[in-house]
């Protein structure tokens, strides 16, 4: 399979993995309306372990999603994922970051409707600045501004390092600065969540 091809399965691995997790903050936010967090807090159980099992349901899902869209495209289709522990990692660490999101969109608002709707939009318009929809390498030949505004989103630095990874046939050394700058986001978005919760 082309590099290309490929790149649009990075693409939209990334697309899909945010914008699932975004719209799994609903369900954070109806835990909170049906009162189930207050009968969580009421018993013995400690709330940073209710937050880290909330948080790990989230990790959970965009993990499985992650990774079904990797094993179904490499043995469907042949899709070449690069070094696998690689992979692997760049997935799990970009999961964190959705979760982690996840997890401030649902601290953030109290109607699961509302968080909906605008999980949807931001997921669909930061996959669309980052590079999900039209390739990075497209903004930096012709907006290079477009190109530098597109690397405050996540989805611009997972597909960096995944252009490290199989595209100049790197290694987990090659892609470990990406990692860190991901590593960055999930580190703010947990703190801003377990701030605000």
């Amino acid at each position: 399979m082309s590099s290309s091809s490929g790149r649009k399965v990075w693409q939209q691995l990334l697309l899909f993995v945010f914008l699932t997790s975004l719209t799994a903050s609903a369900a954070l936010i109806q835990t909170r309306q049906l009162g189930l967090a207050r009968r969580m807090v009421a018993t013995p159980t400690s709330v940073g372990t209710i937050l880290i099992g909330e948080s790990l349901g989230r990790l959970a899902v965009a993990l499985l999603q992650g990774v079904f869209i990797m094993i179904g495209t490499l043995v469907l289709f042949g899709v070449d994922w690069g070094q696998p522990l690689g992979a692997v990692i760049i997935v799990v660490t970009f999961a964190l970051v959705g979760s982690g999101a996840a997890m401030l969109m649902g601290s953030l608002f109290s109607n699961d409707q509302q968080a909906s709707g605008v999980a949807v939009m931001l997921g669909l318009g930061l996959a669309a600045l980052g590079g999900c929809m039209i390739p990075l390498v497209v903004f930096e030949v012709f907006a290079p501004t477009l190109w530098r505004v597109a690397h405050i989103t996540p989805h611009a630095w997972a597909l960096e390092a995944f252009d490290a990874l199989i595209v100049d046939d790197g290694t987990v050394i090659d892609i470990l600065p990406f990692v860190a700058i991901l590593l960055g986001y999930a580190v703010v978005f947990y703190g801003l969540a377990t701030w605000r919760l």
